[in-house]
């Protein structure tokens, strides 16, 4: 294969002269060649070399404010197609050092010897949403009351600040202990990723307790920076986001490990409020870190970054791959509207898709839009539309309803997808329509005793979205697990990842939902990030040449790395951006993984449903499944080999 390489050589800096050990310090393979050169004459090779200049390379990578463009310059590299076979051969680059890189011709010497409903308002991360759903019908659980609160007071605000002359700023990150099991020196660490919302203490609802119960181990709950109480920044401007992005927040689960390791036995410092002192060293003890949606990504991204740190992970529903306009999600409800395992049918998901016609074209009929008496009244909306904005707003809000049901299907609060099913074809057995069977279905979302306007459709873009994310303040200390989260996640959405849930693309008409054509990427996306940011010309999240940056930082769904587990329900929108089996329908070709990723997914369950400790919905009507309980003890037998 060496002779069928193509091989590039890339300087890492721009080419500055700068001293080493007194002497003109020179980069050891250039140093090596101007010596061989002296002696044996230059070689004649790098004649099939050809010189270039990227022009488009990044000055700070780590930059988080994608609202203004960061400052390009122009980055050497050299490349040399001399034995390149062509399309599926491989690519060998030599990385430049700290003096300049010279061309190829020592890389072929050297190199081949080396063979959420998300859409508009309120939104929550996923596992405090069903605790607040769970506690709303079976009352709060006491064992949060085992843990304690702390605040971590020397978080660093900038990891990526490379000026050591000065130290950066810090800050408080709250974090919670629980050592309930804990069996001391020696016995692991769980730890809880936060994500997009509030962070909750451990509780014995979750998957983990249970583990940690087995393991005897510590369990440690981490908040993500800008939600909750962790608040790094005095307010939300535009200029205070910068430094929310997810690299800071892998850097922040990276420094508060270390942290905790560093602690003495029975020794309190002051670095936390209040003081924390922990019976024994966890530096010994092997870490095992979780998390579910969004910190699924980062649970899965901070095990290939920082693969010693942690002896596994197990990131649950994560979409690792990075997608401006997310037109799956709605295919995948489709899907689900259709599954009988769930209580679908086809039946259910062709009435759907014909009431959504119908009702556009009820929307439509009038001008303004909306104003036609014929509208169901589950379907009215709050007040008529003018334009496109206003429209995709109110259809947001119609196709959230089935969202929602859809991703957290059969997890406390319904309806759940049978119920919204049984409602439509049961209205279209009794005659009606399929916008009646539409209706029905609407109608269990919402409480029809209450006035018209806490009950209708919202359809003001301005009023019904925007406004939630123009307040640039966080909640107030003390808001503890009900602090908003909308403008945070809306920037990280707008800045890294998309994830803009589309009713029609491109790519796709089918799903029930493609009538509501405003529902589009530049409704859904673009006018989103330029009204809550007052920016001009959005079009898509940081990019490269290949697409959204995050992919490159991260692999999208090319995970390669050791002891990680991705669990998925193949009925929850969120895995069409995951790591899933070949036979999956929205399994992706560019998907590659490493033999040691545990892929785990998970026949007709929804979102994160993996995460939840077993029996956990029984209290609800919902016992578990053959295949929760496969996935449960497939988790529990890596956790166990990771330990091992």
């Amino acid at each position: 294969m060496a002779n069928r390489i193509l091989v590039i050589a890339l300087a890492l800096v721009p080419v500055f002269s700068f001293r080493h050990n007194r002497v003109g310090h020179d980069h050891s393979i250039n140093h090596m060649n101007k010596l061989l050169d002296e002696k044996l004459g230059p070689v004649s090779d790098t004649d099939t070399s050809t010189t270039y200049f990227y022009d488009n390379a990044v000055v700070d990578h780590f930059d988080g404010n994608f609202v203004s463009p960061g400052a390009s310059w122009s980055q050497r590299f050299y490349v040399d197609t001399k034995f390149w076979g062509g399309e599926g051969y491989p690519v060998f680059l030599m990385i430049g050092s700290d003096h300049g890189q010279s061309d190829p011709s020592i890389a072929l010497a050297l190199v081949p010897v080396f063979s959420f409903r998300h859409n508009r308002v309120g939104h929550d991360h996923s596992i405090n949403h069903m605790n607040k759903l769970l506690d709303e019908k079976l009352g709060p659980v006491s064992d949060t009351d085992t843990s304690t609160t702390y605040f971590y007071d020397n978080a660093v605000v900038d990891h990526f600040d490379g000026n050591f002359v000065s130290p950066g700023a810090s800050w408080s990150q709250r974090f919670y202990v629980d050592t309930k099991f804990w069996g001391g020196e020696g016995y692991p660490v769980f730890l809880m990723i936060g994500g997009e919302g509030p962070q909750s203490a451990p509780s014995s609802r979750l998957l983990m307790w249970s583990l940690a119960e087995e393991h005897s181990a510590l369990m440690i709950s981490l908040e993500h920076r800008y939600y909750g109480e962790s608040q790094p920044v005095p307010d939300m401007s535009n200029e205070n986001m910068q430094y929310l992005t997810s690299e800071q927040a892998l850097e922040d689960i990276a420094h508060f490990v270390a942290f905790i390791n560093s602690l003495q036995p029975d020794v309190s410092v002051s670095v936390t409020t209040p003081e924390i002192t922990l019976s024994s060293s966890t530096a010994k003890s092997k870490w095992v870190a979780y998390g579910g949606s969004y910190p699924g990504s980062l649970t899965t991204w901070v095990k290939l970054k920082y693969p010693a740190l942690f002896a596994g992970t197990v990131g649950s529903s994560a979409p690792v791959a990075a997608e401006y306009d997310f037109i799956e999600y709605a295919e995948v409800v489709g899907t689900a509207l259709a599954y009988p395992t769930i209580g679908g049918s086809s039946q259910c998901e062709d009435i759907i898709r014909e009431g959504v016609n119908s009702l556009m074209f009820l929307l439509n009929s009038t001008t303004p839009m909306g104003s036609n008496p014929d509208i169901p009244q589950s379907l009215m909306p709050c007040s008529t539309m003018d334009n496109d904005l206003d429209l995709s707003t109110y259809q947001s809000e119609v196709f959230g309803n089935f969202q929602g049901a859809v991703q957290y299907n059969l997890m406390a609060s319904r309806p759940w997808v049978s119920d919204a099913c049984t409602a439509a074809v049961s209205a279209v057995s009794e005659g009606g329509s399929s916008l009646d069977g539409l209706a029905a279905a609407t109608a269990l979302f919402y409480n029809e005793s209450l006035p018209f306007e806490e009950r209708c459709i919202a359809s003001s873009f301005q009023d019904d979205y925007l406004a939630f994310l123009d307040d640039i303040n966080f909640s107030e200390k003390g808001c503890n697990l009900t602090c908003t989260a909308d403008r945070q996640w809306i920037w990280q959405s707008c800045n890294e990842f998309g994830y803009f849930q589309t009713a029609v693309s491109e790519t796709d008409t089918s799903n029930p939902f493609a009538a509501f054509t405003a529902l589009n990427i530049d409704t859904a996306g673009k006018a989103v990030c330029e009204g809550a940011f007052d920016i001009e010309n959005y079009n898509g999240p940081v990019a490269d040449a290949r697409g959204p940056a995050a992919n490159t930082h991260y692999g999208a769904r090319n995970v390669q790395g050791v002891n990680i587990t991705m669990p998925n329900g193949s009925m929850d929108p969120w895995h069409a951006l995951s790591v899933i089996n070949t036979t999956d329908t929205f399994y992706d070709e560019k998907q590659k993984t490493a033999k040691t990723i545990s892929i785990v997914e998970i026949d007709g369950t929804a979102h994160c449903r993996d995460m939840y400790a077993p029996g956990t919905f029984e209290s609800v009507g919902v016992p578990d499944t053959e295949a929760i309980l496969w996935a449960h003890a497939k988790i529990s037998e890596n956790v166990a080999f990771y330990l091992d």
